[in-house]
């Protein structure tokens, strides 16, 4: 009996995905809980095992084909009841099947196997330093040992490009700037100090102070919908991690409250299994609004765009030493500048305006923070 293989539902904010690559051929056979293909929904990847055995009839959707959740992607024909197992005699354990092409019978993340089939790496080659042996993009990097040739576009890249000129096209953004003096704020979380981690980190500073902020100011959390705004009931905060090919923006769930330190642990946590490939669809969904930092380098102000459906999004540029006017004297204090963008069609400037200035003033009062 031929049954479909539907694409499955694995984010509740977007209708479609992508199929980046299948670990089987027509004509194959495959057992039940065996992969079948490699999917992406949100930038986020996710392995596809197979929900029943038999052969493979069709494959429906080509490497990189956009399908709608819920879609039949193949066919797979089931095997009549009672027949014999596909391999071994009675009594004796069927032979494991071969690994798939492209090293689908190999323990990867997902974002490994994507970068090997970009950098032409054979994953069965390649020693795993990952928890049990599994493949990370690092090794898949240290085993291309050499400049790779030219590669087509990836699946994350295209949906990133598709995505940002969908959006530009359809909003009306906005960037809005203002300096924050985090003085005092560094030096409450042991910058100069000791640098203790466990204190929590001005990222996880300003995820608090944006969510904080947004309960006075719920407008700059909506988001536009034909039927008009909806406003957040959570203060849910995305948190920009940049990747080898993109940027994915795990969500920190009610950041109003929780602590600095346990922030700074949940955010290190989701940038790993970012990192790793590990990160679910569902990580990535529900944000009220985003963060997006870029103060490791040496950059201080920027116009970060927005990650749709959300309507605003914060940029955090360096802290660093700057001469500042304090009580008439100039003094060296420690200045960052945020940089708002949001969706003029959600809020318009003053309810913008109000909203920076209330995270810039709880930045410069790290007792309101918990710091």
């Amino acid at each position: 009996m031929r049954r479909p293989v539907l694409m499955p539902r694995l984010a509740a904010e977007v209708d479609q995905g992508v199929v980046v690559t299948w670990f089987v051929e027509p004509g194959a056979s495959i057992r039940e809980g065996e992969l079948l293909a490699e999917l992406q929904v949100e930038k986020v990847s996710s392995e596809l095992r197979a929900p029943f055995g038999g052969r493979v009839a069709e494959l429906l959707v080509v490497p990189g084909g956009v399908v709608t959740q819920g879609d039949p992607i193949a066919v797979i024909e089931e095997a009549p009841a009672g027949d014999a197992p596909p391999a071994g005699g009675e009594g004796t354990p069927p032979a494991p099947p071969p690994p798939a092409a492209g090293g689908g019978g190999v323990a990867a993340s997902p974002s490994a196997r994507r970068l090997a089939r970009e950098l032409g790496v054979e994953l069965a080659g390649v020693s795993g330093s990952g928890p049990g042996g599994r493949i990370v993009e690092a090794d898949v990097r240290s085993a291309a040992a050499g400049p790779a040739p030219a590669t087509p576009l990836s699946s994350m890249r295209r949906a990133i490009a598709e995505r940002l000129q969908t959006w530009l096209g359809s909003t009306a953004q906005v960037t809005l700037t203002a300096e924050a003096d985090v003085t005092d704020l560094a030096a409450a979380l042991g910058r100069g100090a000791g640098d203790d981690p466990s204190r929590g980190s001005l990222l996880a500073a300003a995820v608090r102070a944006v969510a904080l902020a947004l309960g006075d100011h719920p407008r700059v959390g909506a988001r536009w919908t034909e039927a008009g705004l909806e406003k957040p009931d959570r203060r849910d905060i995305g948190v920009a991690v940049a990747l080898a090919d993109g940027l994915v923006t795990p969500v920190v769930r009610d950041a109003d409250r929780k602590d600095l330190a346990t922030l700074g642990r949940e955010i290190a946590a989701a940038a790993e299994r970012a990192r790793a490939g590990t990160l679910t669809p569902a990580e990535v969904e529900g944000g009220a609004l985003s963060v997006t930092n870029l103060g490791a380098y040496r950059i201080d102000a920027f116009t970060p765009l927005l990650n749709p459906p959300q309507s605003a999004i914060l940029g955090l540029g360096r802290a660093r030493w700057r001469p500042a006017v304090r009580d008439g004297a100039v003094v060296p204090r420690q200045l960052m500048v945020l940089s708002l963008t949001f969706d003029h069609r959600v809020v318009d400037g003053a309810p913008a305006a109000a909203f920076l200035t209330d995270v810039v003033e709880r930045l410069e009062a790290p007792a309101g923070l918990g710091a």
